[in-house]
């Protein structure tokens, strides 16, 4: 028995390929729990002949000779309801209680029962993967846990574990690589703990890749051997088992040449043994990595944070081990980052350092009872309130200088202060004297003929640039990366609304390049959006962070507030958002992982209570599709079954899709994207280095192209016409935007300066002056750029 005095705190990081647990004694010491003799247990599991479960080394023992009951990331399936281990299906949630549950009991074995316990999860993840973690520990014996953000766990472990200090309103870089993730983050000290102010990462990044990397490398040189295809293609039990053997060796090769310049491999049924250099590692590695370079730049941009002025930039994660891993950080950050021995135990040994934030919590996140915002005090549109007042702005003008009481001395008589205005008069008028000469001089050296015309506009470059050039002054739109834009057109000629990470929502003339006027905000804004309201205004829309709606007149710029923001927002659960109207009213749709619901902007209530996915929505990829008076929700099944709902009301539309005419058997959908095309939405299904189009409308399927991207990340971000062809603008976080034929997936052209390849685009859009069709591109630098795409 171990009295409740001396229970101990147990911390647990529940990876993709390890997990890792560290008790906390009562004296304050701590220690990694072991598992068969090591502090890394793996996170796999496989299925017994008796129907159970075994977890970590011997799940991998049993799953050499019966592969096809053996699951080795149980983690990757969090968002599926079961895994198919032989002739067996097993939930998920049941293979991560397995986990746990042998951590748990490992834990009383050697310590007693834990008095508290905290699991670590990715900071991005929502309220459905968070629950399903929660569930599992509930079942595994662990009870009820805290569940701690990653990178604030790696941040305790930095500031507590390594005495590093970071002082209140400092910040930590952390750059997590592990089997299967990468995620950068910049997480700042507050008066209350840690909390994580910008985050991004990538699921498909992460030891594994660069494991799959390898195996290509070695295909190079033995990839027409006989037993080559047999290998990486198992069709057997013996040659799913050789696999796997020959992953571990891979693995093995890989961890060996972060110590040593090189290592040797078997590769199972070739009967031969392969040699690998650190030389060849890294070249077959640094593709990875510089991804995961630009993220981290991005994340350091998006935080408005300079690498040199941070607390450090910290290494978790196994696959940061590499030395290469330093090396290239190191090179494009300018700050030596921070690495250890053993960067597996980090996140687990800080989450059990970690204390409870003193300040109030936001209300608890539930399927039925989530953060969301509540309706204003009455259904009109409201001024803004006080505490959260956007401030107006014309940003090309000086601000007038504060002025004060004095503090000493009388205040000036009357005849004084007449005396001042006189001479502040003659002042005045001097210097308005000066700057007319000033400006005649400039206006004889650099415009001697009077009869000149005005400088030229945007549509009179129009007529002499080429398709593809790109035309007028670059825009110096904000501080920091442009978040958000839209270009409109107006009864004044072509506007563009951007807004930046400094928080700010600006009007430019697109003729001129000039800043209209400016709009300052408390939070920073999501995005902006043109919909139409319920008396036929149409209305530029923006969301900010903690879900305050705001709505322009792109006119006047003239704002009202829609909805205040409620000091919190769950916007990083959301899986998809879109704004449109709904009988006649401008509405907001907000899909989180379980369920949607519809937000009514002009009320400032809720369309419908939480709409419930129901289980072929969830084994479904969804987006929503924005019509003209509705806004739907269009799925695709595993089998490349496309459906339409009702968003409002979840009932299938009946729609009935053509089949593609490529669409083969062994297609599978990998995303969904939604894109506009001559105002009728389109839904785009990603499979194999293809995407197919289909009509939402008629449910025609319109054709299909190669493609090299992702259509969840915003690569095709808006449909366009080049000279009187279909195109689609499109990027990433990783590249320079482009214009790419629609319906053949070529490139027609890059959107960027030869003279900079090297910022990234950030958003992009479209509009149409004297007939010629305008891309408008948004740039991680805050400049806005842009181009001819032909009449």
């Amino acid at each position: 028995m171990h009295p409740p005095s001396a229970a101990p705190s147990l911390g647990v990081d529940f990876g993709t390929s390890h997990t890792i647990a560290v008790v906390r004694r009562a004296d304050g010491t701590v220690r990694p729990l072991l598992f068969d003799g090591a502090p890394l247990m793996p996170s796999a599991v496989c299925a017994d002949a008796h129907g159970g479960l075994l977890v970590g080394r011997d799940a991998v023992h049993s799953g050499r000779r019966h592969p096809e009951r053996f699951e080795p990331n149980p983690k990757r399936h969090i968002d599926r309801g079961a895994v198919l281990l032989g002739d067996q299906e097993f939930p998920v949630i049941d293979l991560i209680a397995a986990v746990l549950g042998a951590v748990a009991e490992e834990c009383r074995r050697v310590v007693g029962p834990p008095r508290q316990v905290t699991v670590t999860v990715p900071a991005e993840w929502g309220p459905a993967r968070r629950r399903v973690v929660e569930d599992a520990a509930a079942r595994s014996g662990l009870g009820r846990v805290r569940l701690v953000p990653e990178p604030v766990a790696a941040a305790t472990y930095f500031a507590e574990s390594l005495g590093h200090r970071i002082a209140p309103g400092s910040s930590l870089v952390v750059y997590d690589l592990g089997a299967g993730t990468f995620d950068a983050s910049v997480v700042r000290r507050t008066e209350h703990g840690f909390e994580t102010v910008a985050l991004d990462g990538r699921g498909d990044l992460g030891g594994l890749d660069i494991d799959a990397a390898i195996v290509d490398h070695l295909a190079k040189t033995y990839g027409e051997h006989e037993g080559w295809l047999r290998l990486t293609n198992p069709g057997t039990v013996e040659e799913r088992r050789a696999f796997r053997d020959f992953q571990e060796e891979i693995r093995g090769a890989k961890e060996r040449l972060s110590r040593h310049q090189q290592a040797d491999l078997a590769i199972p049924l070739l009967e031969v043994e392969a040699h690998l250099t650190r030389t060849e590692l890294e070249q077959i590695a640094a593709p990875h990595l510089e991804r995961t370079i630009h993220v981290t730049r991005a994340v350091l941009r998006a935080a408005g944070l300079e690498a040199a002025r941070s607390a450090g930039v910290f290494l978790v994660g196994g696959a940061s081990r590499m030395p290469l891993v330093a090396t290239m950080l190191h090179r494009a950050l300018g700050v030596a980052p921070t690495v250890l021995d053993q960067p597996e135990v980090v996140v687990a040994e800080g989450s059990v350092r970690w204390t409870e934030p003193t300040r109030p919590s936001p209300p608890p996140v539930t399927p039925h009872a989530r953060p969301r915002p509540q309706p204003p005090v009455t259904p009109q549109i409201m001024p803004q309130a006080a505490p959260v007042t956007p401030q107006r702005h014309a940003p090309l003008s000086p601000p007038s200088a504060p002025t004060s009481p004095s503090l000493t001395g009388p205040p000036p008589s009357p005849q004084e202060r007449a005396a001042k205005q006189r001479r502040a008069r003659r002042i005045i008028a001097a210097v308005i004297a000066v700057n007319v000469l000033l400006i005649a001089a400039l206006v004889y050296v650099f415009r001697p003929d009077a009869e000149a015309d005005d400088a030229p506009t945007l549509s009179d470059s129009l007529a002499e640039a080429a398709t593809f050039d790109r035309i007028g002054p670059v825009i110096e739109a904000h501080e920091g990366a442009v978040t958000s834009m839209a270009a409109v057109s107006t009864e004044d000629g072509p506007a563009l609304f951007t807004t930046g990470a400094d928080k700010t929502v600006t009007k430019w003339d697109l003729e001129t390049g000039e800043a209209v006027d400016s709009v300052d905000f408390a939070y920073s804004t999501e995005f902006l959006g043109l919909t139409a309201l319920s008396d036929g205004r149409s209305v530029l829309v923006a969301m900010d962070t903690e879900f305050g709606f705001y709505a322009w007149d792109p006119e006047s710029f003239e704002y009202e507030t829609l909805h205040e923001g409620q000091g919190y927002s769950d916007l990083d659960e959301v899986e998809r958002d879109a704004l449109g109207t709904n009988e006649g009213n401008a509405t907001y749709a907000v899909m989180y992982p379980t369920h949607s619901y519809l937000w009514d902007l002009e009320n400032g209530t809720a369309v419908t209570g939480d709409i419930e996915f129901d289980g072929d929505q969830l084994a479904s990829l969804r987006n929503y599709a924005v019509f003209g008076d509705r806004i739907g929700l269009v799925t695709v099944d595993a089998e490349g079954g496309l459906r339409l709902y009702e968003t409002r009301v979840r009932l299938d539309t009946g729609l009935e899709f053509e089949e593609a005419d490529d669409w083969s058997a062994d297609d599978a959908p990998e995303s969904l994207g939604v894109v506009s095309i001559d105002g009728t939405p389109h839904a785009m299904v990603l499979s194999r280095g293809r995407y197919f189009i289909w009509d939402l409308e008629s449910g025609a399927f319109t054709g299909s192209a190669e493609w090299e991207g992702d259509l969840d990340a915003n690569f095709a971000s808006a449909a366009v016409t080049v000279d009187g062809a279909p195109a689609l603008l499109a990027h990433d976080d990783d590249s320079q935007g482009a214009v790419l034929d629609l319906y053949s997936g070529t490139e027609l052209a890059a959107l960027a300066d030869e003279d900079d390849d090297s910022n990234l685009v950030t958003d992009t859009d479209s509009v149409v002056v004297d007939g010629y069709t305008i891309a408008v591109t948004g740039y991680a630098d805050g400049t806005v750029r842009l181009w001819n795409l032909g009449s």
